[in-house]
């Protein structure tokens, strides 16, 4: 979800091997109950991505389905438009400039973050309606079936708007020559917050060494809170009521992260840095952690050169609990009304969606591959995941990813901000975990109103 982090993990992504599969036409092997567009009716759709946003490899990408779907399609001819960065709220800002021209596009890739906020403000079309549940269910189904936990991730109040595309989850990175050198034992890493901070205090007693970067708060968020509600959620707690309604960022089960966070700051064993900082101290060889987006991955491969043993496990859980991850990432979003559009923009996203085009993705870019059958499967990804050790981690979250909730109204990415910057005041500046919190509960509850 960081901007600058996913261009530099999608230029390491594109490598040599995106000029062969660039040539290869990636073919949709969804069933389409849905209506589909006569063969002799010819119809223009427009698509909007934020990859455009991360420059020529993002757009290289986008134009490979492009130019694939309309060799399946030769009637319907997809328009793309750019979207600007990924900064919460920005995209919800594109879309209302395209409302206010009357230039609305038919499929959108939302992250979940700003799902809630386009479906309610620009209209988005329930899916559930107005395609089905049989398509739905061949979408979700088939020879390669999306990880059931990943299927709930586009829903509101139990209807399906958004058709997950793109996603990554919260992994911790650690440096096992650290590890060594710190008298821990890299093959067996932390799996709790507790046993996180012994390591980072460990870690700190080497010169010069940085124990833990959390991306989830401070300066490698980007004000963006889809991994600290992971924590939030390991912990036992949520940020919204069940009908969404109102915040609850000083509930007991917040409070308990929140402690475990102010814990790390006293005992200094976190730091406050960039994510492009981070990536620096990564390749010299000087931080012992990094918990962020799966996404990460290849900067961190770029970064070392393989001057250190890299690995990866799942994020950190409190006491015997297992994680629960969130995901960042998007889905597809339809939003046109015109029924021919809606025939070619289901089509378009269930090419998207393919077993095939989810393998140029996770090959090229790096997101998980939703649909992990894939994985084992010779026309897929088989021979690619056998050189990908730090696969498995990601794909066992797969399987129990809850929502990252989306917060009801225009005010959004300000309640984001709200949270992240609370975690954040506690973590780094000492700030009480209860005061902090009681403190953002009112601001939200402000905002949400």
């Amino acid at each position: 979800m960081i901007a600058s982090v996913l261009t530099a993990f999608l230029i390491a992504g594109l490598g040599s091997s995106f000029a062969v599969n660039a040539n290869a036409a990636v073919k949709s092997t969804a069933k389409t109950l849905f209506p589909s567009v006569s063969a002799n009716t010819k119809v223009s759709i427009k698509l909007a991505s934020y990859l455009t946003s991360l420059g020529a490899p993002g757009v290289t990408t986008l134009n490979t389905f492009i130019t694939g779907f309309e060799k399946v399609h030769p009637n319907i001819t997809v328009t793309l438009e750019p979207e600007p960065s990924t900064a919460a709220g920005a995209i919800s800002g594109q879309i209302q400039q395209d409302a206010i021209a009357g230039q609305v596009p038919d499929a959108v890739q939302i992250p979940f973050g700003e799902m809630l906020n386009v479906v309610n403000n620009f209209n988005g079309v329930n899916l559930t309606k107005v395609v089905g549940t049989a398509s739905l269910a061949a979408e979700w189904g088939g020879a390669d079936p999306y990880a059931p936990a990943i299927t709930k991730l586009g829903e509101i109040n139990g209807s399906a708007y958004a058709i997950p595309w793109t996603l990554s989850t919260p992994l911790l990175f650690y440096n096992a020559d650290l590890f060594k050198a710190a008298g821990l034992d890299p093959a067996n890493p932390p799996t709790s917050w507790i046993q996180v901070g012994s390591a980072a205090r460990a870690l700190k007693k080497l010169p010069g060494t940085s124990g833990l970067v959390d991306g989830c708060i401070g300066a490698a968020s980007s004000g963006i809170d889809w991994c600290l509600q992971s924590m939030i959620f390991s912990a036992g707690g949520t940020v919204m009521n069940a009908t969404r309604t109102a915040p609850t960022f000083n509930n007991p089960q917040v409070l308990t992260a929140m402690k475990r966070l102010a814990t790390l700051g006293a005992e200094h064993g976190i730091d406050n840095l960039t994510s492009a900082q981070a990536v620096q101290a990564w390749g010299a060889g000087k931080l012992g952690m990094i918990l962020s987006t799966s996404a990460f991955q290849s900067s961190l491969i770029k970064a070392d050169g393989g001057h250190f043993v890299m690995r990866v496990a799942n994020g950190p859980g409190f006491g015997h609990s297992v994680s629960v991850p969130t995901n960042s990432g998007s889905g597809l979003v339809m939003l046109s009304k015109d029924t021919l559009k809606q025939q070619a923009t289901w089509s378009l996203i269930q090419y998207l969606t393919s077993a095939a085009s989810m393998t140029y993705v996770t090959e090229n870019i790096g997101y998980a591959p939703l649909r992990p059958s894939i994985v084992n499967e010779d026309a897929y990804l088989k021979s690619w995941a056998v050189a990908q050790p730090f696969l498995a981690p990601a794909m066992d979250q797969l399987s129990r990813v809850k929502q990252w909730q989306a917060y009801p109204g225009p005010n959004y990415a300000a309640l984001q901000g709200i949270l992240v910057n609370a975690a954040s005041a506690i973590a780094f500046q000492g700030a009480d975990p209860q005061t902090t919190m009681d403190t953002a509960q009112t601001q939200a509850i402000a905002l949400m109103k």
